[in-house]
């Protein structure tokens, strides 16, 4: 009946007919004989059932409580599986097995059209409805999930709830202490983790305060990572309790940012050539080392600004701390949707914390991963082009803080890969084309919040220019210079008088140093007017 309308069309006016002349009572008690009839019934027990839903609406309601109880027996049959002693439902669809999708549905569908007249006692079944319930609600597939929380709704409203999340909130300790006694069994249920992020997911927030234990039991799991499948479930569960963190947070407060505004300069060259011989003094004055090993790094962090409240803690930024550094370890993985999942925990983990104590910990602990994730990740290089992603989440947050690992680690990587790219091959390959765009989005963030040393900034020119030449490389690379100008337009003058460009040659002092720039980049005659310099 799902399959083709023409098809539903004709059932119906079949049913209507038969009805019209046995009764709605009669045909209702003939289709739960088929259903509790011993064995499967040549497979009919499905079609009986969307029968009876069909019929149902047609009969009145008095007496036929009775009647539709051994219907409901059968679906809670259907997902049970051991019932109460198991408290877990069984894999009840498989993914791409369409039939068994369909007779999901259409037991589904059963719930929803029988619970209304078992009435008040559907509360006694309400622990048996539960988990299958939640498990669908987190199913691939678009049907399952809207005819299981359709069904989530009925039963809510049957049993007193006034809504879905009322309904789960009143039950969240047994939800989760089942779903953690699940977790320390020696073989893991398979569908755990399902049923905890659709209650995550249905409940939100509310639920942090109750997942302590079960966050510790499922890390337990991601330790263990003895059996890849459980791992992957668990990092899914966890990416959803650090999302749903995170979601307190203001984007604004992460994607905000003005572009700095610089001060005119009148002799930009001159400075900048004075300044070739000082970066190196000037980096060792702004040198941030790691965390608790100076009196200097404590001083830094005590003038950031910190919350004067542990209301974050209590909005569960622990949880984040916890999951996320144990996630770590995934970045390593050999599986790339392990790999991505940790990246994307890490990355709610860090906007969870935005202006808190532990921000700068918890990107101090991170940090060495991800830059190790960049190396190691060409081989899947959407890896890459994820952990590029959470390296500007970290670098709009850490702000000044992150200068020296910008310039020590993350620098040393991109600088590498725009040096050893051919500019017309990247143009003409997707994957390294998409990974050298990436780049430079990722340092146009670093420029707007990160001060470069000099060095960085001179390499970062030039080996920018040197894509300018082929589109649509041409348009990133121009952003990336937009970006630099107001801060850095002298280190970008200097690099169009070395190539000759846009500058009155009589104004240029006598000796430019080399700076390692390549005779042969070319550039736009207009570029000082398209970069605004």
């Amino acid at each position: 009946a799902y399959r083709s309308p023409a098809l539903r069309a004709a059932l119906d006016e079949l049913v209507r007919a038969v009805v019209l002349v046995l009764g709605p009572a009669a045909v209702c008690a003939q289709l739960v004989a088929v259903l509790t009839a011993p064995g499967d019934s040549g497979g009919l027990g499905p079609a009986a059932l969307w029968l009876l839903t069909e019929v149902a609406p047609m009969a009145t309601r008095e007496g036929m409580a009775a009647v539709y109880q051994p219907a409901f027996q059968y679906c809670i049959d259907y997902f049970g599986a051991g019932g109460r002693e198991s408290g877990m439902p069984p894999d009840v669809a498989p993914e791409g097995d369409s039939d068994r999708v369909l007779r999901s549905c259409a037991v589904l569908n059963a719930i929803s059209a029988i619970v209304p007249t078992i009435g008040s006692g559907a509360a006694y079944y309400l622990d048996l409805l539960l988990f299958p319930l939640l498990q669908i609600s987190s199913a691939d597939s678009p049907l399952l999930r809207d005819q299981a929380q359709r069904a989530l709704l009925v039963l809510a409203h049957t049993t007193g709830s006034s809504s879905v999340l009322d309904l789960l909130k009143s039950n969240v300790d047994y939800i989760i202490e089942g779903c953690s006694q699940q977790l320390r069994l020696v073989e893991l249920h398979p569908n755990v983790f399902q049923i905890l992020t659709s209650a995550v997911l249905l409940v939100g927030r509310d639920i942090l305060v109750y997942l302590d234990d079960v966050v510790e039991d499922s890390l337990d799991v991601c330790e263990d990572m003895a059996d890849d499948v459980a791992a992957t479930g668990a990092l899914q569960f966890l990416e959803v309790v650090t999302r749903t963190v995170a979601a307190g947070r203001s984007v604004a407060q992460i994607e905000g940012g003005e572009v700095p505004v610089g001060v005119a300069d009148p002799d930009p060259i001159g400075r900048a050539l004075g300044e070739l011989d000082e970066w190196d003094v000037q980096d060792q004055m702004s040198e941030l080392v790691d965390f608790g090993q100076t009196e200097e790094s404590t001083t830094e962090l005590a003038t950031r600004p910190v919350p004067e409240t542990d209301e974050e803690e209590e909005a569960g930024s622990p949880l984040a701390i916890k999951i996320s550094l144990v996630a770590q370890n995934f970045l390593a993985a050999e599986d790339g949707a392990q790999q991505l999942l940790a990246l994307k925990i890490v990355q709610n983990a860090i906007t969870a914390l935005t202006q808190t104590r532990d921000l700068l910990p918890l990107i101090n602990d991170v940090w060495p991963a991800l830059v190790n994730r960049l190396d190691r990740g060409r081989d899947l290089f959407y890896v890459t082009l994820a952990a590029c992603d959470v390296i500007e989440a970290v670098c709009r947050l850490g702000e000044s803080w992150m200068r020296k690992r910008v310039h020590d680690d993350l620098w040393l990587y991109f600088a590498r890969v725009l040096r050893g790219s051919s500019p017309l091959l990247v143009a003409q390959r997707a994957s390294e084309r998409d990974l050298v765009f990436r780049i430079l989005r990722t340092m146009r963030t670093v420029v707007y919040h990160v001060p470069l040393d000099d060095p960085t900034a001179w390499d970062l020119t030039w080996l920018s220019m040197r894509y300018l030449e082929y589109e649509p490389l041409a348009s990133h690379v121009l952003d990336l210079l937009r970006a630099m100008v107001p801060v850095y337009g002298d280190k970008i003058w200097l690099v169009l008088a070395k190539l000759g460009v846009g500058t009155d040659g009589s104004l240029l002092p006598a000796d430019i140093p080399n700076l390692g720039i390549p005779a042969d980049i070319k550039v736009p005659a207009n570029i000082c007017q398209a970069i605004g310099l």
